[in-house]
């Protein structure tokens, strides 16, 4: 009882108790590309809709990310979700969140890594569209835990280690935890959703596992937060 006081929504309990006299939902959304869109509507009943005119001209990112092994780019232009999958390991090995003994530390290096590496990318690709250090583009990068967040930092701070807070030339990158990014929007967003207990779907025929609803995330007001904070794309 005392934690549903100090975590539930009072404006949420209002809306759902209120008579649908005096209640109405805005379901016309500015922010988002309709890929975007499209992955959270799950969480508004498919009701949104995307108010915005010419999408794919007025949310362009122009943006390629090259695929390391050669073969099709990991991400083009017209793509403005991107999900990576780091179940494995580049050695084919299954991956897992760090631990500490059997605890779990709230962090996944490999992620961080991953996240910073595509940081790389994209300020030499932004250089090529005329970004600078007078005009920035700017990222956002959302964990569900904080402990990721400085992980990142550090991951981003190890290939520029003459920059303070791993600055780029041609990138303004703000690092936080989802509740730190309610009410913000960025043209890119890359989240790490850090957890993975090991589990090999190879093993398993592929049935997928439930986290417990308490995890953060597994929370679906979390999740649509981190997913719905960017107008461009996010990885």
């Amino acid at each position: 009882r005392f934690e549903k006081m100090v975590t539930a929504s009072l404006f949420k309990s209002h809306f759902e108790n209120a008579d649908d006299a005096i209640r109405s939902r805005l379901n016309e959304q500015f922010r988002m590309h309709p890929q975007i869109m499209d992955m959270v509507n799950h969480f508004y009943e498919g009701q949104l809709a995307c108010g915005i005119k010419d999408p794919d001209q007025k949310r362009s990112h122009g943006l390629t990310l090259a695929n390391v092994e050669g073969g099709s780019p990991l991400l083009t232009p017209s793509d403005h979700v991107l999900w990576v999958d780091t179940t494995y390991n580049l050695r084919n090995e299954i991956h897992r969140e760090d631990m500490s003994g059997n605890q779990p530390l709230r962090t996944n290096r490999l992620e961080a890594e991953l996240i910073a590496e595509t940081l790389e990318q994209i300020n030499r690709e932004s250089a090529t569209q005329g970004y600078s250090p007078s005009q920035k583009r700017k990222v956002g990068v959302v964990s569900f835990y904080a402990n990721q967040c400085r992980e990142i930092r550090a991951a981003m701070r190890r290939r520029r280690p003459q920059a303070t807070n791993g600055r780029y030339e041609c990138l303004d990158v703000e690092v936080n935890t989802v509740i730190r990014y309610q009410g913000k929007e960025k043209p890119i967003i890359l989240v790490s959703l850090v957890r993975h207990d090991g589990h090999d779907p190879r093993r398993s025929g592929n049935q997928p596992r439930r986290r417990s609803s308490k995890a953060n995330v597994a929370r679906f007001e979390f999740i649509n937060v981190a997913f719905s904070r960017a107008q461009l794309n996010w990885v």
